[in-house]
């Protein structure tokens, strides 16, 4: 039954894969669930109070988290310290905080993996719980409806069809071992009388209720989530065409940025703010910051309004920055346009070090972005005070891996046509640090061969947009241009996401510069450690693109590596679609393979790694040694998984035998001593048949030959007539006497208590030792038969009865 209850809770495991993105999210889980259930089914075949078996469960889930969430930083790659259970506590709560403020599907790094591995081990220790201890399966009906509710709740696209019908098969699997353990713990079935058609009948109805019920229940599980709105569509959460909605307490509801954006657009005269500054070239000013991309759109994290976020003094660091800066502080004071819709969320530039704005507002740790959950006030007038930090193309090139960014920007959903992927390889293929990476992708969309045109061709139905726009049109206007940079950013390493707000304006004769619907813009921002999320410009500026765009100087590329620096592909920009479709192939060739030469020695250093790396996320990873403590968990972990039948099988007969007094013992007790007898001679590969009563099959072993059998067949001896030499003749008398305290406890009306119970069974067992080779003795320690309960003997049927 726990295997039953463990395949059952498995089969649960396709609910919840809509939900999170990456192909390995439930590997942490699948290992916890056999733990869970693999405890709670070793334990069982001792025999012994089942009480223990929640804190064992406990114990082996505890036990695993050290090697598959910290087995590089743990010694061995298993043992917990200090460090590793602050490291571990550190990636549970990213993960609880990606789920609290991520729309699904969320991203599959290591704290998400982790929660959903300890959600699933606690629900199949429940499981076990239902339908082992308290023999209640259908109970466990309760926690899949549990498992089911989850993306009916929170996805948007409702229960998949599939996911439900192999829940429900599992759940009826589960039912049906139930019936059969029971069935067969009643014992064999009393035959009817010969003849009779009321067994075929009876066996006939059996399977046509079970088939019928099966197939009703999985009928229900497929078309059900088809035919209620509320399976198959987000109508718990109605989303209007445009509108934002997030999940959990304290979450705010906000227009969707492009849509904005593409309105924006359509209105290119219309004033949306004002502004002074102290700075001579003013930033972009950055409102919304898109970080999840699911194949088509780039959408925005839900951000959470909790007061620990209020706007109150200083703003949160930017991620990567160590300390404050101290560069000279820049005044902006913004004034939106009365005309201009309420924003919920601030204009800023970026880094907002502090905000001075009347009523409620909130800053997203993560993004930076301000935002409030009230109705904002039209003409609005605040001041923000930024620190002008500009790095430099040469301290960009030196930055190191981003150790201190919290999640994984690089994540990109599994069905991405793999043409785009060799276009990134073939124009990144030269560049040896993310920055020049960087630069090289910009310099493809800034290059001549893209248009910018903000009524773009429609996309045929049967094309994906992200391909059409690389590959074949190359029309578009700046959502395309920065969402097709930042998938590509991502897919060569570099943590990557999307903003969009305002381009910095036009300035006025009065010093004050002016905004326009038409500076809408949006932008992809690249993660640099040490500089952290800095703007890059893929779009088109001037008059053949969007006129108030710029490119960063730090985004140029540094001037010591020119237009044929590794950074830069002059000639990739004029290829044509196919061509570069096709870049890859011709890159491969063996005439430019002397160019990989010694200079790409170190590379991986330049690899960025999160600072929790996921298993399985895909993600560029040092070099080195980081494999040896992955390599040391693994091979301590199938170590540990060969000597578990041993250690088990040791425990249970150091159970049996402390069980046994040095003294008198009684009924108890000489079964205990006989049913170790029986397992030993099992694990010995001897046989074993309760048709023989304990004295026969104390003078069989004791002879270690053929003994006494029943007309069907007869049963060897130890070895099935194999046995190596006679058991020595203390341990045939040890044999006896444990036989007849074993007649004594099954037979007598007051079963007697014979001394020396303990040493007859080591007696014995030395003595059954001693008459197998050492093969043999070897096998018993390591693969112990009596544990497989197929290897158990069970009474057979009695013979039919005789009608006279």
């Amino acid at each position: 039954m726990p295997l039953g209850s463990l395949a059952c809770m498995l089969m649960a495991l396709p609910l919840l894969d809509s939900l999170v993105r990456g192909g390995t999210w439930w590997v942490p889980a699948f290992v916890m669930m056999v733990a869970v259930a693999g405890v709670s089914a070793l334990y069982r075949l001792s025999g012994w109070n089942v009480l223990p078996v929640p804190f064992l469960q406990a114990l082996a889930v505890a036990l695993l988290v050290t090697p598959l969430f910290a087995g590089h930083m743990a010694p061995l790659g298993l043992l917990p310290t200090e460090r590793v259970l602050v490291h571990l506590i550190t990636v549970f709560e990213q993960g609880r905080e990606t789920i609290d403020a991520s729309a699904p599907p969320v991203s599959s790094s290591a704290g998400v993996m982790l929660v959903i591995a300890l959600a699933l081990a606690v629900l199949t220790g429940a499981a076990d719980f239902l339908a082992v201890t308290a023999r209640c399966p259908g109970m466990v009906g309760g926690l899949l409806l549990a498992l089911v509710s989850v993306p009916v709740l929170l996805d948007g696209s409702g229960l998949d069809w599939l996911p439900a019908a192999a829940c429900a098969v599992g759940f009826l699997a589960l039912l049906a071992m139930d019936m059969w353990v029971r069935g067969h713990e009643w014992g064999a079935r009393v035959p009817g009388e010969p003849g009779s058609r009321a067994g075929t009948l009876g066996a006939v109805r059996g399977v046509a209720t079970v088939s019928l019920a099966s197939a009703a229940a999985v009928l229900l599980a497929v078309t059900v989530p088809l035919t209620l709105p509320s399976l198959r569509t987000d109508t718990l959460h109605t989303m209007l065409d445009g509108t934002y909605i997030g999940t959990g307490g304290n979450l705010i509801t906000t227009t969707h940025p492009l849509v904005s954006l593409r309105r924006d657009l359509s209105f290119s005269d219309r004033r949306v703010l004002t502004y002074r500054t102290d700075a001579e070239q003013p930033p972009y000013l950055r409102t919304y910051v898109l970080d999840e991309f699911d194949g088509v759109n780039w959408t925005m994290t839900p951000v959470n309004a909790s007061i620990g976020t209020r706007v109150d003094g200083e703003l949160p660091l930017p991620t990567g920055w160590g300390s404050a800066p101290s560069e000279d502080v820049v005044t902006t004071r913004i004034s939106l346009d009365s005309e201009t819709p309420r924003m919920d969320f601030l204009p800023l530039p970026y880094w907002a070090r502090t905000v001075k704005v009347p009523g409620e507002w909130y800053a997203d740790p993560r993004s930076l972005m301000v935002f409030t959950t009230d109705s904002a006030p039209t003409g609005l007038n605040f001041t923000v005070e930024t620190v002008d930090r500009v790095p430099t193309a040469e301290e960009l090139a030196d930055t190191g891996n981003p150790r201190s960014l919290p999640g994984d920007y690089r994540n990109l959903p599994n069905g991405l046509d793999p043409r785009v992927r060799e276009l990134t390889d073939a124009l990144t293929e030269e560049a040896r640090t993310p920055y020049e990476r960087a630069v090289a992708l910009q310099e493809y969309f800034t290059g001549g061969a893209f248009t910018y045109d903000l009524d773009p061709p429609s996309v045929p139905s049967d094309a994906d947009p992200l391909v059409h726009f690389l590959l074949e049109d190359r029309v578009g206007y700046c959502e395309q241009f920065a969402g097709a940079m930042a998938v590509m950013a991502r897919q060569a390493g570099i943590p990557a996401r999307v903003a969009v707000g305002y381009t910095a304006g036009e300035r006025m004769g009065d010093g004050r510069w002016a905004v326009s619907s038409g500076d809408a813009h949006a932008w992809p921002e690249l993660y640099f450690e040490g500089a952290g999320w800095l703007r890059f410009e893929p779009t088109p500026a001037a008059a053949d693109g969007q006129g108030s765009a710029s490119v960063p100087d730090y985004s140029r590329g540094s001037e010591e590596g020119g237009a044929d620096s590794p950074g830069t592909v002059p000639e990739e920009s004029e290829l044509s679609p196919d061509e570069a479709s096709e870049g890859p192939r011709e890159d491969g060739a063996p005439e430019e393979e002397p160019s990989q030469a010694p200079e790409e020695g170190g590379e991986p250093e330049d690899e960025p790694t999160s600072s929790v790396a996921a298993p399985g996320d895909g993600s560029p990873t040092a070099g080195g040694l980081a494999w040896l403590p992955v390599a040391g968990a693994a091979a301590v972990g199938v170590l540990l998984l060969l000597v578990l039948p041993a250690l088990v099988r040791a425990l249970v007969r150091w159970s049996r035998t402390t069980a046994l007094s040095a003294g008198t013992a009684g009924a108890a007790e000489a079964h205990t001593a006989w049913r170790e007898l029986r397992d030993t001679c099992l694990d010995l590969g001897g046989t074993w048949t309760p048709a023989e009563s304990p004295r026969a099959t104390a003078e069989r072993l004791a002879r270690s030959g053929p003994s006494p059998a029943p007309a069907t067949a007869e049963p060897g001896g130890l070895m099935s007539g194999a046995a190596r030499e006679p058991v020595p003749p203390e341990a045939a008398e040890a044999l006896w006497r444990l036989a007849l305290a074993e007649e004594s406890a099954r037979y007598a009306p007051s079963p007697g208590s014979p001394e020396g119970l303990r040493e007859d069974l080591w007696t014995a067992l030395a003595g059954l030792d001693a008459a197998v080779g050492p093969g043999a003795r070897l096998r018993a320690v390591l693969l112990p038969r009596s544990l497989a309960p197929w290897h158990r003997p069970r009474p057979a049927p009695g013979p039919e009865p005789v009608t006279l």
